[in-house]
């Protein structure tokens, strides 16, 4: 090691390679699942870059470092864009109908324009529901930010 310097990790003497301490490492930083990570130095003082596959939107600071506590600094998202809201049958969004749409969603290749559908309810349609072979969904439709 370059230099021996007080142990910024604990109350022992380390080793430090430049700015690096040697004593602690953070371990591996977590990323999101739409999200890439460079670097795999994870001692005190490291830093890692963050970006976003394509089509999706970085939120937060693009690096993170690793502290003398052993924990990184916070970590970046990768965000889907809201589109809105869509009405949607049952049998569209999964192929089966329940008569109740609640814990239905979908997460892939576009459909309606949404790449991502969650957190759907029944909509109220009255007596017109009686004659449906499928319950109407309104749904959150999200797609990747362009």
């Amino acid at each position: 090691h370059q230099e021996v310097r007080r142990d910024q990790c604990g109350d022992s003497s380390c080793c430090w390679l430049g700015y690096k301490s040697l004593c602690r490492n953070c371990g591996k930083p977590a990323v999101d699942y739409n999200g890439v990570v460079y670097g795999n130095d994870w001692w005190v003082g490291s830093v890692v870059r963050y970006t976003c596959r394509p089509g999706f939107m970085l939120l937060g600071n693009s690096t993170r470092t690793c502290l003398p506590n052993g924990l990184w600094t916070p970590r970046p998202s990768c965000l889907m864009c809201k589109k809105g809201h869509i009405e949607i049958s049952e049998a569209e969004l999964n192929g089966t109908c329940s008569s109740m749409c609640a814990y239905k969603s979908y997460y892939g290749p576009p459909k309606q324009g949404c790449t991502r559908i969650d957190n759907c309810k029944k909509k109220e349609t009255g007596w017109k529901r009686f004659f449906a072979q499928c319950v109407p969904c309104i749904c959150d439709c999200s797609l990747s930010c362009m």
